[in-house]
């Protein structure tokens, strides 16, 4: 709908109810579309947000609302967000702040486990090759040697 007709109206709920009733949709269809509970239309062309099961949504329901009737939302969420400051003077709009995405963070603990993973690594290298070292190389017997033995096993059976 263009603003040359729609009628300067203050409210959201106003707004809502004027488009509404322009096109000949009654507040149960828009219920049922959006799966409200009944009554949720009359509070919201009522302006009567505090009576809402979750009022902290209102704002919600009004864009849903808005793109039910394919109603633009700017004007009409303006018209919410300066009725709400009057109604919950404790809500201020708030800025949201943003930076830029810390992916990693390196520190002193990241550096400390590297050097004990590195010491603990080593350390294990170091003991195996010394525990090699300690038994001494096995003494291997020549073919005759074994020969020897193995008749002389025969032998004194």
């Amino acid at each position: 709908m263009s603003e040359e007709q729609t009628p300067q109206l203050k409210s959201a709920g106003a707004q809502l109810r004027w488009a509404r009733e322009s096109a000949g949709i009654s507040q149960a269809e828009v219920e049922e579309t959006l799966n409200w509970l009944p009554g949720y239309c009359r509070l919201i062309e009522d302006d009567d947000y505090g009576s809402l099961r979750r009022p902290a949504f209102a704002r919600g329901y009004v864009m849903s609302y808005c793109k039910v009737l394919q109603l633009d939302s700017e004007p009409v969420i303006n018209a919410f967000d300066k009725f709400r400051a009057e109604w919950d003077p404790k809500v201020v709009p708030r800025q949201v702040e943003t930076r830029p995405l810390q992916l990693q963070r390196t520190g002193s603990g990241v550096a400390v486990t590297l050097v004990v993973l590195v010491l603990l690594v080593t350390g294990l290298w170091w003991w195996q090759g010394r525990a090699g070292t300690e038994i001494g190389p096995i003494p291997v017997a020549s073919e005759q040697e074994a020969a020897e033995q193995t008749s002389a096993a025969g032998v004194s059976e």
